[in-house]
């Protein structure tokens, strides 16, 4: 090749080869980026939607049985043959209130807890069952029976929660009983029974709930490390502990949209690198290869950027299309409907017949959908089985005469190799200006209004009103407020005494943490702790509350202080490098402090939990298992751990004077206690009567409101410094003056 032909094409590779190479390069890069961060999203907006599915379920069947549950209790011949006087044969034999809410509502629970807290009534499956053996009714109970006890003479408002029943969810619910509008009863004074339903959150329950609400796979985990594996949802019970976690498998649309366009990415890769090895090898050929590659590149970038704005399987546009477009007509100033569409019964075809026949249903759907539209309107497809479509200039009554046609045609059958499905549609509805300006905005209302739609029933359409949005900003505004409580230093601690049960004096005091909201008032830890949990926080408010809690036992000089330890706190892995620079930078002698551990937190990793229990005992500080007779304790579980004292759970110690068993429990404990070498504390002490009992069965503390309430530092440093004399020889306070003093 002669020397000017050879500098030729060198410079020709130079100024134009190289850049162009870089160039498609970078494209190709970014196009493949942008496709990656779509499928991203969209696999993410799944996921929240099915976790948003769940709440969902969950409160829907809370209120199906709170429906139930007042036509049970605000009925008069129930509050004559249950309250007045108990008649088993009425509620039983004649199935009043018995086997019909087994085999009609799956409710495999039924109680009836008479005024004082005795349970006198009972039938577990549709069988009538002996009170005394009723299963453990843990996870807040006696919380749900007294809030449901508490409300004005003669009234029913049901309540409903979580429980923990013998190891297994139960959704329950408690009402009181009432009159309701029969004339022919009249109310007796007095406090009410109350009546209580509970259904298990079984795996076929759950399996059942999820195939209804188009979540996949749902069920409980299995054991800790399928609790923290994603994507899980805790379940707290009504006294705020989290016991259980459910698990499903959500479908993964972008994740599929990458699959289906791989073989055309590899594809066009494939076609690069050999493009610019054919330039490389042939410059001689440099122009015309450059030119046909380009062309190449471009219609591959074309069908990139059209895959990332379409779907793959319906070809409607996708969310973020959808977006776009919403932000073009809002710009315009005129009024823009958005309806958000979930479609009914899908789920069950493509579970039962295959994605194939699924994807024919969508691509049906999409094709009746498109059809409706006008030439400015727009439909798309945001993922699995929900569309969306964007109306430009509608009044409300053509608004509603779209979604009635809408419903009619897709309930329209679709034929698929001989067979025909059918589908139905419920639909949420937003409005420009008025609901919403933004097309983020007009997106999230119209998903509020479908799930209300959702709620009142399979193929209903619903319009946005300002009340579905409470819930969330309610939830939102408390969130915001929580994550800057701690650095605006709203937390303040309370100390409830502990007293040796003989001598009334204080051993001790337990750090109660409580919120001042900038709403005002103290918000009790139930209302906060959880969504402190679920947001991260507790781990440095865990760490706030153990270092304040020392430094006030350093000022208080002789008694210990106990300070309640979170499941978070152990799973951080930093619990007792916390709690040694606490010691260190507050001076508080190890021997002083008592850490608190509930059982749900042992058994969340039992070897983790061990060895940072055991690092705690070589600090010399004091461990306590709190709560103890609501969960799975026994004498080889307790032995497995190196606890110094247990506290028994209140109540057992509120039902001592009235309940048979009650008082066998607590002595049970107390002798285990002493067997193994361990102090006991009673927790819930109200009455003259329990510290009474509690004195006669060998109690070694006791803690609760008829000693003293929760009361700050400086109370708490006036009642050790009232009991000093008694210290140094003289005779310990009485009861009623440590009574007076706390008050």
């Amino acid at each position: 090749m002669p020397k000017s032909s050879a500098s030729f094409f060198l410079e020709f590779r130079r100024r134009v080869v190289l850049p162009v190479v870089s160039v498609i390069v970078f494209g190709f890069v970014l196009a493949a980026a942008l496709l990656w961060q779509l499928a991203a999203a969209q696999d993410q907006d799944e996921l929240a939607r099915s976790q948003q599915f769940i709440r969902r379920s969950l409160e829907q069947r809370a209120q199906a049985m709170s429906s139930t549950l007042k036509d049970y209790a605000a009925w008069g011949a129930a509050y004559r043959n249950l309250h007045v006087k108990l008649d088993t044969a009425w509620a039983y034999d004649q199935e009043n209130v018995g086997p019909p809410l087994y085999s009609g509502f799956k409710y495999d629970y039924v109680f009836l807890v008479a005024p004082g807290g005795r349970i006198v009534y009972g039938v577990l499956e549709g069988q009538l069952a002996e009170p005394a053996a009723m299963p453990a009714l843990g996870g807040g109970f006696q919380l749900l029976v007294d809030k449901a006890g508490a409300v004005a003479p003669n009234e029913t408002v049901p309540v409903t929660g979580l429980l923990d029943v013998a190891g297994r969810p139960v959704l329950a619910g408690a009402a009181a009983l009432s009159t309701g509008s029969d004339p022919s009863v009249s109310a007796i004074p007095g406090p009410p029974s109350i009546l209580v339903f509970g259904a298990r959150l079984s795996d076929d329950a759950l399996a059942a709930l999820g195939e209804q609400w188009f979540v996949p796979r749902l069920r409980l985990a299995g054991d800790a490390a399928d609790a923290a594996a994603p994507p899980h949802l805790a379940l707290p019970t009504t006294d705020g502990r989290i016991t259980h976690t459910l698990r499903w498998t959500p479908d993964q649309p972008g994740r599929a949209m990458l699959w289906r366009v791989f073989p055309g990415l590899a594809l066009a890769a494939a076609a690069l690198a050999g493009f610019v090895i054919l330039v490389v090898q042939h410059a001689a050929k440099a122009a015309s290869t450059i030119s046909e590659g380009a062309s190449r590149l471009a219609d591959a970038e074309e069908q990139m950027r059209h895959l990332a704005l379409h779907d793959a399987v319906t070809g409607l546009p996708n969310r973020a299309s959808l977006s776009r477009h919403l932000q073009e007509m809002l710009a315009t100033g005129r009024r823009v409907c958005l309806l958000s569409i979930d479609l009914d019964r899908f789920k069950p075809i493509n579970d039962s017949l295959g994605h194939r026949a699924g994807d024919v249903v969508l691509g049906e759907v999409a094709h009746r959908l498109r059809k409706l539209v006008h030439e400015h309107d727009l439909a798309a497809r945001l993922g699995g089985d929900e569309f969306a479509a964007a109306l430009l200039d509608r009044t409300d009554d053509e608004v509603e005469r779209f979604c009635q046609r809408l419903q009619r045609d897709l309930a329209a059958p679709i034929v698929h190799e001989g067979c025909e499905l059918s589908v139905g549609a419920s639909i949420g509805i937003a409005l420009s200006p008025g609901d919403a300006r933004s097309a983020e905005e007009l997106l999230r209302v119209a998903d509020l209004a479908l799930y209300q739609a959702k709620r009142d029933g399979f193929g209903t359409y619903r319009f946005y009103a300002p009340e579905m949005n409470e819930h969330i900003a309610s939830r939102r505004v408390l969130e915001a407020d929580l994550r800057r409580a701690l650095q605006r230093g709203e937390f303040v601690l309370h100390y409830q005494p502990r007293f040796d049960a003989h001598s009334m004096r204080i051993t001790s005091a337990e750090a109660l943490v409580r919120w001042l909201a900038p709403s005002g008032g103290l918000v009790r830890p139930a209302e906060f702790i959880p969504l402190a949990e679920e947001i991260g926080l507790i781990v440095p408010l865990g760490e706030w509350v153990l270092h304040t809690a020392c430094a006030a036992a350093v000022q208080w000089g002789t008694i210990g202080v106990s300070v309640n330890v979170s499941p978070a706190q152990v799973r951080s892995g930093d619990l007792t490098a916390t709690v040694e620079r606490a010691l260190r930078e507050t001076g508080l002698s190890p021997d002083r402090l008592e850490l608190e551990l509930t059982e749900g937190v042992l058994l969340e990793d039992t070897d983790r939990a061990r060895d940072t229990l055991a690092a705690l005992k070589r600090l010399g500080v004091r461990l306590a298992l709190d709560d103890f007779g609501t969960g799975y304790s026994s004498l080889g579980y307790i032995r497995r751990f190196p606890f110094d004292a247990i506290k028994i759970d209140k109540q057992f110690v509120a039902d001592m004077a009235t309940t048979r068993g009650s008082r066998a429990i607590v002595q049970s404990i107390l002798g285990l206690g002493k067997a193994l070498g361990m102090s006991v504390t009673a927790e819930g002490v109200e009455t003259a009567e329990q510290l009474m009992l509690l004195r006669l069965d060998g109690c070694d503390e006791v803690q609760g409101f008829y000693a003293s309430p929760p009361r700050d530092q400086a109370v708490i440093a006036g009642l050790v410094q009232a009991q000093a004399p008694a210290a140094a020889g003289g005779p310990p306070p009485p009861l009623e003056h440590t009574h007076r003093a706390s008050a």
